[in-house]
């Protein structure tokens, strides 16, 4: 997601658990919230009110996880089920089909249903949302979905049109889905989305009854499952949306809920209020009766609000982790952060000139120094824990390290190399480069300063340029980085589905998300060969291949961090799904035992 599109400018180190970003914003130093962390851009990209100094390297979340709850003895429940936690922002669009942002997203996932729901486990399975069954065709380009019996939380009947209507919203050019992207591989969906088809009826979806879905894509997906758990693909009902217009899904009383819980209550800027949905197909396997999200950014009043109990969770911001560091769970995320240069600028051109801006940082100095060793430096792209193939995540089979840094082996010899293969490259003298002053496009707040001057720091001294700080909103960053109206800036990538795909087209020619301006012929041909295979080997290979273009070769972009989150829970607070793409707090089969 640029957050959403899952990105967020700058370094980060985004809270993601329960309350963040694939997402979608937030801003400075606040904690976790309960929302997905995103990126450093837009959209679904995590955003400045993220908790940017919240990662570490290992998952120690070793909770036990059940969605069995009718199995749970009756005594050993708390008679109050009410689970209190930190929203962080007021959600901005509970739209499905036009939302971008974490903050919105995590509502969204606890009040409506798609054909599927992830569990603790991440594993698609049958029965899990409102398909109780499919069949795939042979050539793996047709699904058959057998819908269950379901309502609306308004008592009107969840059927496949349902699905059949917001799929087809979504790709509806007057619409403007900045999502209408996920749904490209289905036949003819992009043609319409780009109006080279008016006809409707061709696109591949089709409600053949109340209970029979048929999708038809364009080419085998074999992500195309996982990608059913994003929100675009939720249901939206058409009387609703042609009733309310834009109104719909902005109030309470303008939207309907299929999923475990509805909006009971929403004050604007304050508080929102989840109650368990009686009409839920699976309303049994509920146990709370309510869900009290508050809406609190500043970081100091959200640990206090948790000391005085007002609050189940929350992440911890840096400052409290000492104070903490004995009941933190440390819990991995799906972001990868990256600083990159404008690939039109001045400079930017050069490969070499890119490899030394990565090389001549040292993340692993910059993590111990201002995050106590807790952010873990990326080396590579693709963040640990996606999938790849034989057992194998797609880290394990492309290397944890396919870069040198000073903090990995290079030297100043083998930068100063670079400069000089650099200024040949540019065709000027390394002298015009290191009489430039490079704006560096960055966030506000003391966060951005401290890390805008540690490397205005490395790179005078590894590469002996000088930098400029330019401070921007999130909101004027995105919209200067949209533009190209920067030289150097970073940000992030919060992946919408489990695979690597979700990170690797990101760079594709033609990627609206892709800021950099970069494009490789070769990498674009990678990315084409990954997606029109079936065969896992052959997909991951080819993707690994691109990978090594994008950060080895070419240095497109510069990764510095993976995404974690720490989290402080109340032991009695039990069975929320935390996922590191897709679902980060899922509240379905939460309970809270006696205490």
């Amino acid at each position: 997601m640029r957050n959403s599109k899952w990105l967020v400018l700058l370094l980060v180190l985004v809270v993601a658990t329960s309350f963040a970003l694939v997402g979608c914003g937030s801003d400075e130093e606040t904690t976790e919230k309960d929302t997905p962390a995103k990126s450093e851009d837009t959209k679904d990209q995590t955003s400045d009110n993220d908790e940017k100094e919240n990662d570490v390297e290992k998952d120690t979340n070793t909770e036990e996880y059940t969605t069995d709850t009718q199995s749970i003895s009756e005594d050993k429940l708390a008679e109050e089920q009410v689970l209190k936690v930190n929203l962080g922002e007021e959600p901005p669009c509970l739209d499905p089909q036009l939302n971008t942002d974490s903050t919105s997203g995590t509502i969204i996932n606890d009040t409506l249903e798609g054909l599927i729901r992830l569990d603790h486990t991440g594993v698609v399975k049958k029965g899990s949302g409102m398909a109780k069954d499919w069949e795939i065709s042979e050539d793996g380009k047709t699904y058959t979905f057998k819908l269950r019996e379901a309502k609306w939380s308004d008592g009107v009947p969840a059927t496949a049109k349902d699905f059949e209507y917001a799929w087809k919203r979504a790709i509806d050019p007057k619409l403007a889905s900045d999502y209408a992207v996920m749904l490209y591989n289905i036949k003819n969906a992009e043609e319409y989305f780009k109006g080279e088809i008016s006809d409707l009826s061709q696109v591949g979806v089709t409600a053949v009854d109340d209970h029979t879905l048929k999708v038809e894509l364009d080419k085998p997906d074999p992500a195309f499952l996982s990608k059913l758990q994003h929100y675009t693909f939720f249901p939206s009902r058409k009387d609703l949306v042609e009733k309310h217009g834009d109104k719909y899904a902005s109030e309470p009383e303008y939207m309907a809920y299929n999923g475990p819980f509805t909006i009971s209550e929403w004050r604007h800027g304050s508080k929102v209020i989840l109650s368990r949905n009686e009409n839920y197909w699976d309303k049994e396997s509920v146990l709370l009766d309510k869900v009290e999200f508050s809406i609190v950014k500043e970081s100091n009043t959200q640990v206090g609000m948790y000391e005085t109990g007002q609050l189940d969770y929350i992440g911890v911001p840096s400052q409290f982790i000492d104070k903490y560091r004995d009941e933190i769970q440390i819990l991995a995320g799906g972001s990868s952060y990256y600083r990159f240069i404008n690939v039109d600028s001045k400079f930017g051109g050069s490969p070499s000139f890119r490899k030394a801006l990565r090389m001549g940082v040292n993340d692993q100095k910059i993590s111990e120094a201002l995050s106590k060793g807790l952010a873990p430096t990326a080396y590579a792209w693709v963040p640990p824990g996606i999938p790849g193939y034989d057992g194998k995540t797609f880290r394990e089979i492309a290397g944890e390290k396919i870069f040198k840094t000073v903090a990995t082996g290079a030297t100043k010899e083998d930068i100063e190399a670079l400069m000089d293969a650099a200024a040949e490259e540019l065709g000027v003298s390394k002298e015009d480069i290191r009489n430039h002053k490079f704006k560096y496009l960055t966030g506000q707040g003391d966060y951005y300063v401290k890390h805008s001057q540690v490397y205005q720091q490395m790179w005078k001294e590894n590469l002996g340029i000088d930098i400029k700080v330019d401070q921007a909103t999130w909101k004027v960053r995105i919209d200067q980085m949209n533009k190209g109206d920067f030289e150097l800036s970073a940000s992030g990538w919060t992946g919408d589905y489990n695979d690597p795909m979700t990170f690797m087209d990101l760079f594709e020619t033609g990627n609206n998300n892709n800021d950099t301006r970069w494009n490789s012929a070769e990498y674009d041909k990678l990315i084409q060969k990954a997606k029109n295979t079936t065969d896992d080997k052959e997909r991951i290979d080819a993707m690994v291949a691109a990978e090594k273009i994008l950060v080895t070769d070419e240095m497109a972009i510069q990764p510095y961090q993976y995404r974690a989150s720490r989290l402080l829970q109340r032991p009695y607070v039990k069975n929320i799904v935390r996922l590191p793409l897709q679902v980060t707090s899922g509240k379905k089969w939460a309970y809270i035992l006696q205490h």
